[in-house]
């Protein structure tokens, strides 16, 4: 039967008795493309199979085989059929794909889960930023760039994260944490306490908000955003002018929250008791947290994204607006480095900065805004740099001209203070892009290609013409995400692009990030499938 869940249209729900706990093997084929789903005696086909991983506007073919536990294997008679529906043909509603190239045989194997965003230029409109706000899509896409699942939410969604039970989890713009099924049913939702808009269902967590990005730990743990708003005297009216007079200002800062499932906060790391509320980035004055529900707030840190890695068991912390990323130690709390450009770190903190080295003079550059810093399996830090500003105030920024987004990776010598840049995106001679906001990198394990997905990027006609305070207001958007090979230069082997072109109406598509994933029922090893 169809997903009785229309977020999630591209699924079908498979449902039989047997007469004792039985294994399945489901066999799906659309002709071109043939795979099976696997599930366990834990998986009750009473209550439903998902089918996942359906092309859209297809007919499939389903046949069904269960065994025992004594072996004993049935297949039904019959395949049973199944067409799914097309995708939507509202452009405001799902973005266009088209696939610039793909090579099948050299791409990690899986397929691309997409966390996906629109975008009119606002020029001030409430009911545009409504639109904008409102919506939020997963989307995954195979290497022809084809849909094989997707759901769609009444928000944005920024993160979202695999969990270990096999479910997906993802963040939303009014503060709460989702976990969902693959077939788009709600498991539990967790929610900010302290929020603006009040209670919702599910589980609160002691905190103002949870934003930006959440990370499952080793111990079945959340470790997330939260933030800290605080009142400080004598604090900046500008980033821009540094003679500007100082007030007394409510200023935001981020706070590291390590959380269980019963909602109970374990562990918290507070950026207003570790590092400098008077070193500030630009963007402080921008907004954002206006926008979302605390009218007046300044932005001080702006944290986007926060990793656990068991092997040290460390958190790694990154702050946009300062330009940073901070490694924590979870254990004792402390700050133990600050990688990034060191101007404007003082006294202890400057103490904890790197010296940036690189193969050659004029290969390497600090990085900028920048989004998801990924420890590798290489031992290195990859890193989204969006490359905004250049500096920090109260030097003048770099033109748009001059900016550009990479993904670049970094050795990290902790002892000698030092930091080598070993490798960059940016190919030779091709048109440079500024991706102004968002973006995610990722190495993937099996080939050591990587996944870049470019998050906001500047039409490039406009670019030249726009400055920095005009990009929310007028600019348009499009976006792409790449698998490319980790070599100097980078050759690309997958491009996906989003792009509605450019008017005051048109609707930009984003990329907040992306992974590289198996879907879930699918090659597992089970002894019953050897047999087919």
């Amino acid at each position: 039967m169809p997903n009785p869940n229309p977020k999630v249209p591209l699924a079908a729900v498979l449902q039989f008795e047997a007469s004792e706990p039985v294994e399945t093997i489901v066999t799906v084929s659309d002709g071109p493309h043939t795979w099976t789903l696997n599930f366990g005696t834990d998986h009750d086909p009473k209550a439903g199979l998902p089918i996942i991983g359906m092309r859209p506007a297809r007919h499939h073919t389903i046949t069904v085989t269960i065994a025992n536990d004594t072996g004993t294997v049935l297949q039904a008679t019959e395949p049973l059929g199944f067409t799914t529906p097309a995708l939507p043909e509202d452009p405001d509603v799902f973005p266009p794909l088209a696939v610039s190239v793909s090579e099948p045989e050299a791409l990690e194997p899986g397929v691309t889960l997409l966390s996906v965003r629109r975008r009119r230029p606002t020029q001030g409109q409430r009911e545009v930023v409504r639109f904008n706000q409102s919506y939020g899509l997963l989307l995954a896409v195979d290497d022809a760039g084809e849909p094989v699942w997707f759901y769609q939410e009444d928000s944005r969604i920024s993160d979202f994260e695999l969990l270990q039970n096999g479910n997906i989890a993802y963040l939303t713009q009014d503060y709460r944490l989702v976990e969902i099924d693959w077939l788009g049913n709600t498991v539990n939702t967790f929610w900010a306490q302290n929020r603006p808009k009040g209670p919702a269902e599910g589980i609160p967590i002691d905190t103002t908000t949870l934003h930006h990005d959440v990370d499952q730990m080793s111990n079945g743990n959340f470790i997330g955003l939260g933030t800290d708003r605080r009142i400080i005297e004598n604090y900046y009216t500008s980033e821009t002018d540094a003679t500007a007079p100082r007030a007394t200002q409510p200023v935001m800062g981020d706070v590291v929250l390590e959380f269980d499932r019963q909602g109970q906060v374990l562990w918290s790391w507070n950026t207003f008791d570790f590092l400098d509320p008077f070193r500030i980035g630009y963007e402080t004055f921008s907004g954002y947290w206006d926008r979302r529900g605390f009218p007046g707030t300044l932005d001080w840190t702006h944290s986007n994204n926060v990793v656990y890695d068991p092997k040290d068991d460390s958190i790694l912390l990154s702050s946009r607006y300062l330009s940073s990323i901070l490694k924590i130690d979870r254990a004792t709390g402390n700050l133990e480095w600050i990688l990034g450009d060191p101007a404007g770190w003082e006294g202890a903190l400057a103490d904890k900065t790197f010296t940036l080295t690189g193969a050659a003079e004029g290969e390497t550059r600090w990085f900028y805004h920048q989004h998801s810093p990924e420890p590798s399996h290489n031992g290195t830090v990859l890193i989204f740099d969006n490359g905004n500003f250049g500096t920090f105030p109260f030097d003048p920024p770099l033109p748009l001209v001059e900016t550009r987004s990479r993904a670049v990776e970094y050795e990290i010598n902790e002892v000698d203070r030092t930091v080598t840049q070993i490798w960059s995106s940016e190919i030779p001679g091709e048109a440079p892009v500024l991706s102004f906001a968002m973006g995610d990198v990722d190495a993937l394990p099996q080939t050591d290609n990587i996944l870049l997905s470019e998050g906001l990027l500047l039409a490039r006609d406009q670019v030249a013409e726009l400055s920095w305070e005009e990009i929310a207001p007028q600019a348009n958007v499009w976006t792409r995400v790449r698998e490319m090979t980790r070599t100097t230069p980078p050759e690309v082997l997958w491009e996906v692009v989003m792009d509605n072109g450019i008017g005051p109406d048109v609707v930009g598509w984003i990329l907040y990030s992306s992974e590289r994933i198996a879907l879930p029922y699918q090659g597992d090893d089970r002894s019953v499938q050897s047999e087919f």
